[in-house]
C-alpha cells in the first residue's frame, strides 16, 4: 500500500508540471505506462466497451443478493458512485428523470463499495431511485481504474455498448450540458429497446 502512495504521489507530481518542475512529456508517458502497465491498475473500464459486463453475484441495500444473470432481456443502466461524489450526486436528478421515462423498459442499478448504512443514510436526504448494490469494493476494482461517477449503458445481453462520464464542469454551457446528457442516454436507450 504504501508503494501505491508514493507511485500516485509521483504520478500527480509529474502530471501537474508543477509539484516537482516540469519533467518532459516523454518521461511524464513513460512513468504513467509503466503505472498502467502493474499490478496496481490491472486495467481500463474503458477496455470493456463491447464486452459482456463481467458476472456477478453483489448485496443489495434491502440485504437480497443481485445476480448480473437476472438483468438480460432488457437494457440496463448501471451507475457507479458514491456519497461524497459531488458530479454523482450533481447527475442523480438527471438519471431519476430517464428512469421515470424508462421505469418498465429498463433495469437501473446503482453500484458503490459503500456500506449498507452509509446509502441509507444519503438516501434520506436525497433521492436516488435505482436499485442499490452495495459494498461492492472487490468488484469495482477488479473492472478496472476510472473515476467517478462512471455509467454503463448494456444492451438486453449485458454487452456494454456506452460508458458515460460525468457532466462536463462548464459553468457557462451547464444546463445545456445536462440536456445533452439527458438526451443521449436517452436516445441510446431508445434504440436498444429496438433491438
Amino acid at each position: 500500500m504504501r508503494i501505491q502512495r508514493i507511485i500516485l504521489i509521483l504520478i500527480i507530481a509529474f502530471t501537474s508540471n508543477t509539484a516537482l518542475g516540469q519533467a518532459t512529456d516523454s518521461l511524464k508517458n513513460a512513468l504513467l505506462e509503466k503505472i498502467k502497465s502493474s499490478e496496481l491498475f490491472k486495467g481500463d473500464i474503458y477496455d470493456l466497451k463491447g464486452k459482456e459486463l463481467p458476472k456477478f453475484e453483489l448485496n443489495l441495500i434491502n440485504g437480497q443478493k443481485l445476480n448480473s444473470e437476472s438483468l438480460k432481456g432488457k437494457p440496463t443502466i448501471i451507475n457507479f458512485w458514491f456519497s461524497n461524489c459531488a458530479p454523482c450526486i450533481e447527475e442523480m436528478p438527471l438519471l431519476n428523470k430517464i428512469k421515470s421515462e424508462f421505469v418498465n423498459d429498463v433495469n437501473f442499478i446503482s453500484i458503490t463499495f459503500q456500506s449498507q448504512n452509509e446509502v441509507n443514510e444519503f438516501l434520506k436526504t436525497n433521492e436516488f431511485d435505482f436499485t442499490h448494490v452495495i459494498e461492492s469494493k472487490e468488484y469495482i476494482k477488479n473492472l478496472g481504474f476510472f473515476a467517478y461517477p462512471k455509467t454503463l449503458i448494456l444492451d438486453k445481453s449485458l454487452i456494454i455498448t456506452e460508458i458515460e462520464k460525468s457532466i462536463p464542469k462548464d459553468i457557462e454551457n451547464e444546463d445545456q450540458n445536462k440536456v445533452e446528457f439527458i438526451a443521449r442516454i436517452s436516445n441510446q436507450l431508445t434504440e436498444l429497446k429496438k433491438r
